[in-house]
């Protein structure tokens, strides 16, 4: 049985380059009836130093809220409710500066279904335009086939919010190649309280933020430009369901996505067999996060294009397939999309040795903010 939990509709306190009017917050919803307030949140002012150090105790504070969000989301702990999940999604380009089919992103309509019976017992079913992949886990264990050794960049962004709403690393600091300190704000829209939880991200402007309700109910993300929202959201098996996921790239729709959750039922044993012995670890629908590959670091040495230091950073995405080949090049936001339409071919071109996972040559999101 599903409990409807009343959650603000949208709520953006948390804000990125671009987004409309600093300090403006959109309607939400509070008992079946649409309000609009505004607030007066300025993170464009955010500093590192004003990011330091606030908020510890005995124990590092925003932990223990990353932690209870991901308890409250975590459908696939073991114990958990057998469910099946379908979610039909649209994607859409981020600033489109090319009429080059080569170089747009895939966008358009897709379907996403899973489902889960243990954390040793799951299948997840990915369509989208003329991608098609299946990957499962069973006795037989982890087996996948795909119409393509690449998955596209909006999956991972989509697979990224339904399976790591709160990355394992805010979960488990030791997974963090550096200990960060974290802002913790209490705030309110009218009568809705909040609770907000950033920091810059190294000595750079780019700020990482995450948007709690007082009861830890993760609402609202922003990372490497790119805002994604949870709302609408149902109780399934004692966890919470955002039933709409929506993410921006400035005040640019990206992804938008409705997800609906009901019990699994009876399931045919043949729905975990697929073809073929058990699949390499780089091959995978998930999404694969720095604390878990190798070679990251040394892809990390390339060239930041730089205009001065008081210059709005900027955001570029880009997915290296498992030939370390730059996929899906895009800017995601920039205040002046022309500054940096001559260096997009240059990063196109480039190509790297594969990003590995257990020695085995895997996919990975390399975005940058400049």
């Amino acid at each position: 049985m599903r409990a409807a939990v009343k959650l603000p509709s949208r709520i953006s306190p948390i804000r990125s380059p671009g987004r409309p009017r600093a300090g403006a917050f959109t309607e939400f919803e509070k008992n079946g009836q649409m309000n609009r307030c505004l607030g007066a949140l300025l993170l464009t002012v955010l500093t590192l130093s004003a990011a330091a150090g606030t908020g510890k105790g005995p124990k590092d504070q925003w932990t223990d809220w990353f932690q209870r969000a991901a308890d409250q989301m975590d459908l696939r702990a073991p114990g958990s409710t057998p469910f099946h999940m379908k979610v039909t999604f649209h994607a859409l380009p981020g600033i489109v500066l090319s009429k080059k089919e080569s170089e747009q992103i895939i966008s358009g309509d897709g379907t996403y279904e899973e489902t889960w019976v243990t954390p040793t017992r799951w299948r997840r079913e990915v369509t989208f335009g003329s991608y098609h992949a299946i990957e499962v886990q069973s006795e037989a264990g982890r087996k996948m086939q795909a119409s393509s050794d690449y998955e596209p960049s909006r999956v991972l962004m989509l697979l990224e919010a339904l399976l790591y709403p709160i990355p394992r690393d805010l979960t488990s600091p030791s997974l963090a190649d550096e200990h960060y300190w974290w802002k913790i704000e209490n705030g309110a829209v009218g009568s809705q309280s909040y609770v907000k939880i950033s920091r810059t991200f190294g000595t750079a402007k780019a700020l990482i933020g995450y948007l709690f309700l007082p009861q830890g109910g993760l609402i609202q993300r922003i990372n490497l430009g790119i805002v994604t929202d949870w709302t609408n959201s149902t109780t399934f098996g004692g966890k919470l369901v955002p039933q709409h996921i929506r993410q921006q790239g400035g005040t640019r729709d990206l992804l938008t996505a409705d997800v609906t959750v009901e019990p699994a039922g009876p399931v045919d044993r043949t729905a975990f067999e697929v073809p073929g012995g058990p699949a390499e670890a780089g091959m995978t629908l998930r999404p694969l996060h720095y604390y878990e590959v190798h070679g990251w670091d040394k892809i990390s040495e390339f060239h930041y294009i730089t205009m001065g230091p008081d210059t709005p950073h900027g955001n570029i995405r880009r997915i290296l397939d498992r030939h370390g080949v730059s996929r899906e090049v895009e800017i995601i936001y920039w205040p002046n999309p022309a500054d940096v339409q001559i260096f997009l071919p240059l990063i196109r071109k480039e190509t790297f040795s594969p990003v590995t996972i257990d020695k085995t040559p895997c996919e990975f999101d390399l975005s940058m903010s400049f």
